[in-house]
């Protein structure tokens, strides 16, 4: 009997290697799938479970702690809108800024257009502004983080000299301020 394993054993030992590293394949597998993806499976099913929850209460018309949010986020954005009268304050403002990060300002163009079902007015400020890159830089940082609601559209890079580091940018800025009218 032990002969007759023996001789099996020799004859099919790459067929019992190969049915070895596919249990052990296998197992390891099971514990992949037990360690790392089990724990992120329930993670997102209790997700989509609270997201499910959120969208009931709203089909049920419970949307009075959606509304008080949407209210809060709009009085902060209210907030910031500058009054009519300051636009030359915020335009010495822009200038300023200019200044502080080392750019100069060749010239500042803008157009008003009126919002009337939002009682806003939409300011389309065009301006030239020249100077190293590192200022630049910095100065649209300025435009983009300012507490009021001033919005970067676009704005064009150009530098005409490789030699030099002078660069040029055009800027689009849209400046949004309350008719008290």
């Amino acid at each position: 009997m032990r002969r007759l394993v023996r001789e099996l054993l020799q004859r099919q030992k790459a067929r019992l290697i190969v049915i070895g590293l596919l249990l052990l394949l296998n197992i390891l597998s099971f514990a992949v799938i037990g360690i790392f993806q089990t724990p992120a499976l329930e993670r997102k099913r209790w997700t989509t479970a609270e997201q499910r929850k959120r969208l009931d209460a709203l089909a049920r018309g419970d949307v009075t702690a959606a509304y008080r949010t949407a209210r809060s986020d709009l009085e902060k954005i209210q907030s910031r809108i500058l009054p009519k009268r300051r636009f030359a304050a915020l335009l010495g403002e822009i200038a300023e800024s200019s200044s502080q990060c080392g750019v100069t300002t060749d010239s500042i163009t803008y157009k008003p257009d009126f919002i009337k079902d939002r009682k806003l007015l939409a300011y389309q400020i065009t301006m030239a502004v020249s100077g190293r890159y590192s200022g630049v830089r910095c100065f649209l940082y300025e435009m983009q983080t300012r507490e009021d609601l001033v919005v970067v559209d676009g704005f064009v890079l150009k530098n005409d000299d490789a030699y030099k580091e002078n660069v040029s940018m055009e800027l689009k800025l849209t400046a949004y301020l309350r008719d008290d009218a």
